[in-house]
């Protein structure tokens, strides 16, 4: 080994966020408890880690079944926006989605998004449609991430309970230090 990073194969859970450095919140719980939650949480990261910019949404039972994102709040000041960024539909038909589409009226936005505020968790949400294991490697998980356009991953162990979450910045910091080794 040379410098700082080993030759051995790096594997999921080296480099995930454990569930409970995470910010989690209920699928019932209102959006404007959900972005106080991830204003708090992102506070407690370590000045060289990124900040959150996602928070993991849990069912009645305590099951992660979705992730709410800065994304997923903006589209939800209009819902058709939520069916344009569908990844099944195709480019062609999210473009003639889009051209259908009214724009948000810039006079009424911000009371737009105020009105936002109670609304639940759920409607916003992005419903996790991929995991992985906390023991899969590194490589594996970027390969899932690129091919599905997803910037994070559920980390399970033994394809059950949710440990973590891994992040495409946190692989992307993992390629560059080991570029720039010397």
């Amino acid at each position: 080994m040379q410098g700082g990073i080993g030759m051995e194969e790096k594997h999921v859970k080296d480099l995930m966020i454990p569930i409970e450095d995470y910010a989690v919140i209920s699928e019932d719980a209102t959006i404007g408890e959900a972005l106080r939650l991830m204003s708090e949480m992102s506070e407690k990261l370590s000045q060289k880690q990124y900040k959150h910019q996602a928070i993991q949404v849990h069912d009645a039972k305590g099951n992660i079944v979705g992730r709410l994102t800065q994304a997923d709040i903006l589209k939800g000041l209009e819902p058709k926006y939520k069916d344009i960024s569908r990844s099944d539909l195709s480019p062609i038909m999210r473009e003639r989605l889009t051209d259908v589409m009214t724009m948000l009226p810039d006079d009424t936005f911000i009371e737009r998004c105020k009105t936002q505020r109670h609304k639940p968790v759920r409607e916003f949400m992005t419903t996790v449609t991929f995991s992985i294991d906390e023991n899969e490697t590194i490589s594996h998980a970027l390969h899932i991430m690129l091919i599905s356009d997803h910037r994070s991953l559920l980390v399970t162990r033994e394809g059950k309970k949710s440990v973590g979450v891994l992040r495409l910045t946190d692989i992307y910091l993992l390629v560059r230090d080991a570029i720039l080794e010397e």
